[in-house]
């Protein structure tokens, strides 16, 4: 998964990240997977996805059965980002009724018609899409409304700055990150799968060349590194969270209010919501008050409601 790295098997996590927003309530940095990938992958040509990516999913360790354990039902999520749709970050979507749904418009119109061969190419499981999907869907079609300095442009989604989406192009197909510059833990950078390891931006090491193979644009891929790897120099105290990768580093304990910003942090709670051994998702929150994101959920808040970006598909 990164150059230079041995060759052995690992357990991936998927992840996700759970957040607060004090006008919008609860947000999703993705979903990670759900029981739905069995049904979703029993017949073929959608098996060979299984296939692929050996799946480990005891139902219990799905998001939406891990969010009750911090006292959030599944209906009281308002939004979920989406980084993009390769199946082990949407597998949830379905289990969130209520929610907008926030991708990027080059994201679904890539994946939109795909279906058998041509969606097990993306990494795309047509039936993991809620069937209101259009109606919920606010689709970002530009990052203009905002910059992160070193980072280039991006796109304020509740018009606050709170919440920064960042294009980062590469691995998908109108792949985004979000960039959350005040929270208990100092500001934070969700890069999804624009790298599998922290270690990639910060000694700007490209993945193993095995992974051209899965990437919609490598030299986009590359492109995106050298830029998240400048930002972490000038950066160095935003914290990296990568989509496959359980963290080491302490967090604040659960609950610890920020009055200046307004951000509250619940750390704790979340497992991944599946393992397999090849490429995973972001679905997981904060386990207990040291794993930075690895399980699932993490709550901060801020303020509004998405001003640019279409809504439907």
């Amino acid at each position: 998964m990164i150059k230079g790295g041995a060759r052995r098997q690992v357990d991936v996590p998927a992840q996700a990240a759970l957040l607060r927003h004090s006008r919008h309530g609860w947000v999703l940095f993705d979903t990670g997977y759900s029981p739905r990938m069995w049904a979703a992958t029993e017949r073929l040509p959608y098996r060979l996805y299984r296939r692929a990516t050996p799946l480990r999913l005891p139902p219990n360790l799905a998001l939406a059965e891990q969010l009750p354990q911090l006292g959030v039902a599944p209906e009281e999520v308002g939004h979920v980002i989406l980084s993009h749709f390769h199946a082990d970050h949407c597998g949830g979507l379905r289990d969130f009724p209520a929610a907008r749904l926030v991708a990027t418009r080059e994201g679904w119109a890539d994946v939109a018609g795909r279906r058998e061969f041509a969606a097990v190419r993306r990494a795309f499981l047509p039936d993991l899409i809620p069937d209101d999907f259009a109606e919920r869907a606010t689709l970002v079609s530009g990052f203009r409304n905002a910059e992160v300095p070193r980072l280039g442009p991006a796109h304020d989604l509740f018009g606050d700055g709170s919440f920064l989406l960042v294009p980062l192009p590469g691995h998908a197909r109108g792949q985004m990150g979000l960039f959350v510059p005040d929270t208990p833990d100092g500001p934070t950078l969700f890069v999804a799968d624009a790298v599998f390891r922290a270690a990639s931006i910060r000694e700007l090491r490209p993945a193993h060349p095995l992974m051209d193979l899965i990437a919609d644009d490598p030299r986009a891929a590359r492109e995106t590194l050298a830029r998240l790897h400048a930002f972490h120099r000038a950066r160095p105290d935003v914290r990296l969270v990568t989509g496959h990768e359980a963290p080491h580093e302490p967090v604040t304990p659960p609950w610890v209010e920020t009055p200046a910003s307004g951000i509250q942090a619940r750390l704790r709670g979340l497992t991944p919501s599946g393992t397999g051994a090849a490429k995973r998702n972001l679905s997981r929150s904060r386990e207990s008050a040291e794993a930075d994101l690895n399980p699932g959920s993490r709550d901060f808040s801020p303020r509004r409601d998405a001003t640019e970006g279409d809504k439907g598909s």
